[in-house]
């Protein structure tokens, strides 16, 4: 008998170090890519869609902007509960890869249309409906391709691999992103409305905002596709989904989903409330999105009032984005050899230096500042290359602790952190610029300006320490006990049962 279990040991070893090959890695990190793409549209562009091209007022456009956020916010969780409750044809998680992304392109696509035929009333109406109901299709893919991490990779080292081309992906569609947009739009409106392909030819109509959210769109779908197909039979519940599939096809009697499978929605909440390392992972993820979109809407202010020079802040994203995606490839290493925990330690503890440093001397010349923030983007991406593994450990944790979890309800929390931290830092912003005494077309001063590195400086940082503390007493999933997490709980599979002895 202790042969046997060595043996088995043994085995489950082998089948644990050799799960996720580079190029499934290679291909899940395409397919979040493209949607990064699609979704950049929607985050650089919609609002002034909705302004120049449908002729909304700034307030109807604002208004829709936070009915939408606050529907879409919503409905991600009802998209978790969903996934956890039914299953569809292809298995719980890889079904969703197929059939959500086209109802997401098409939805979105129509807010990037101009409904001329309708009055204002209407045209906000159809706004406001096809961007959340676009948004609540949008979450059952993503919720579905997360929550596919932690069931194909059975080790950290298989975690941070996905998790890293993810954020590799991410960070270099935004550079590009950044880079041929517009250009594109310019030069489609040129062509269609016979405009120069410059200065305002961006408000000649929608074709050009039209043309680039269909291609991006279409490009998503393929790759959507692609990852479903790579997948197939790594989603350990397909074989029953398809064998109920089947016999519901031929008038049998259809197969019962075993209930111990099934997560219902009381045993979703506490899995997740009693994770402790998914609820540190939460907070610390918030608050890299709170400092990052601190950054993103304060820059405007600080190169035009701090350094007089707007054009600046441009350059100075571009840098960051830039910076933040060799720091995804810096950190694939490092993630292998000292562990995500350790990773993503040190990813806050230089994003918290940097912007202490910039609280000192960021007002002190345009440079000093700009490397300041280059520094904190190579701090956040860090964290952000390791993220996805972060959260996988949490999940296999609770399933080592508990014998089954909550996945798609734990992963769909993490898709609040840009909800949450964008209302947070915009209150913060918001209050931060009236206790300075900021007045629109007010003279700049050397006390204004340095109020204004204050704001993006020290609230990412306070931010930061807090969240250094918080992982690092809170997180305590290092790569030792993830190594004999990943052991146990391949002895359980092996022996047929994930619950514990």
């Amino acid at each position: 008998m202790p042969e046997k279990l060595s043996d088995l040991s043994n085995k489950a070893a082998v089948v644990v170090q050799n799960n996720v090959t580079q190029a499934l890695g290679l291909i899940y990190g395409l397919g979040m890519l493209t949607w990064t793409a699609f979704n950049q549209m929607n985050s650089n562009y919609w609002s002034y869609f909705l302004t120049e091209i449908c002729g909304l007022e700034p307030t109807v456009m604002g208004t829709v902007k936070g009915i939408t956020g606050v529907g879409e916010w919503f409905f991600v969780i009802i998209a978790a509960i969903i996934i956890e409750r039914v299953w569809l044809k292809h298995g719980q998680y890889r079904s969703w890869l197929l059939v959500a992304p086209p109802a997401t392109f098409i939805c979105l696509l129509m807010t990037f249309i101009d409904p001329v035929f309708l009055d204002m009333g209407a045209k906000t109406a159809w706004m406001i409906g096809f961007q959340i109901v676009g948004g609540f299709f949008s979450s059952f893919f993503m919720i579905a391709a997360t929550s596919i991490v932690p069931v194909i990779s059975h080790t950290e080292a298989d975690r941070t691999l996905l998790s890293q081309r993810k954020a590799q992906g991410n960070m270099l569609v935004k550079v590009l992103f950044a880079a041929i947009s517009l250009p594109a739009i310019l030069a489609i409106n040129g062509l269609v409305y016979s405009v120069p392909a410059g200065e305002n030819a961006q408000n000649a109509g929608p074709a050009g905002f039209t043309v680039l959210a269909l291609v991006f769109g279409v490009i998503m779908i393929v790759m959507f596709f692609v990852m479903y197909k790579k997948i197939d039979g790594m989603d350990p519940t397909q074989k029953i989904c398809e064998e109920r599939a089947l016999a519901k096809k031929e008038g049998k009697e259809v197969p019962p989903i075993p209930s111990a499978d099934k997560v219902n929605l009381g045993e979703m909440i506490k899995y997740w409330v009693t994770n402790l390392p998914a609820l540190v992972g939460l907070f610390a993820e918030i608050i890299r999105f709170i400092a990052q979109m601190t950054i993103q809407s304060m820059a405007m202010y600080v190169f035009t009032y701090a350094f007089g020079d707007v054009a600046m802040a441009a350059v100075m994203l571009t840098a960051a984005n830039i910076t933040g995606l060799i720091a995804t490839f810096v950190s694939e290493p490092i993630a292998r050899t000292l562990g995500i925990r350790t990773t993503y330690l040190i990813g806050i503890g230089i994003s918290a230096v940097s912007m202490i440093a910039c609280y000192f001397i960021g007002a002190s010349g345009e440079m000093a500042f700009i490397v300041c923030i280059c520094a904190c983007f190579f701090g956040m991406n860090f964290m952000n290359g390791t993220m996805m593994g972060m959260q996988s450990n949490a999940i296999a944790y609770g399933e080592w602790r508990d014998g089954k979890t909550a996945k798609a309800f734990i992963m769909s929390t993490f898709q609040w952190c840009p909800k949450i931290a964008n209302a947070v830092a915009g209150v913060l912003t918001g209050f931060g610029l009236s206790a300075i005494g900021f007045v629109s077309g007010m003279e700049a001063t050397t006390a204004l300006a340095q109020g204004m590195v204050n704001i993006i400086s020290l609230i990412p940082a306070v931010c930061f320490v807090i969240a250094f503390v918080a992982f690092f007493f809170g997180y305590r999933l290092d790569s030792k006990k993830m190594a004999k997490i990943a052991e146990d709980l391949e002895k359980r599979r092996e022996e047929g049962s994930i619950l514990p002895d």
